[in-house]
């Protein structure tokens, strides 16, 4: 178990959001909390859901899911991510799965990622319900 005194050094933005999601499914708080970095200005909106702003308010809205009892399985697709030196953006479709034979349902997800002296740590997670139809792309002049 990862402790506050121990934290993981995660040496790329791709680790960090991988040990986000493990620790995410795994129901693992302290592990979860490990990913963000320790810091008032963190952001994480789940979907449907408020604007949870600051470490400890984004360690609440965590707890808060977990003690519904379920667990997620995700899987990510179409992942798009751009990095520079010190920030990563990753954008994914999340198919979720509520435990082993729950119900399915699609989010789409933006994590914002910071290089900080103790490795890459998460800043920002907001995630969306995913409309049930694919809209289509606008063309042409916009009115």
């Amino acid at each position: 178990m990862v402790t506050a005194r121990t934290p993981p050094i995660f040496t790329s933005p791709q680790d960090a959001a991988v040990a986000f999601y493990r620790a995410f499914e795994a129901r693992d708080i302290d592990a979860l909390m490990a990913t963000w970095a320790d810091d008032e200005d963190v952001v994480c909106v789940h979907p449907g859901g408020v604007r949870h702003v600051g470490y400890d308010a984004v360690r609440a809205g965590f707890e808060h899911l977990f003690s519904s009892g379920g667990q997620l399985h995700f899987r990510l697709e179409q992942i798009v991510t751009i990095e520079t030196v010190g920030l990563a953006m990753q954008s994914a479709i999340e198919q979720l799965q509520a435990g082993d034979d729950g119900a399915h349902g699609v989010a789409i997800a933006t994590n914002v990622l910071m290089r900080t002296p103790s490795g890459w740590r998460l800043v920002c997670h907001h995630a969306s319900p995913a409309p049930a139809v694919a809209e289509m792309p606008l063309t042409g002049p916009l009115h």
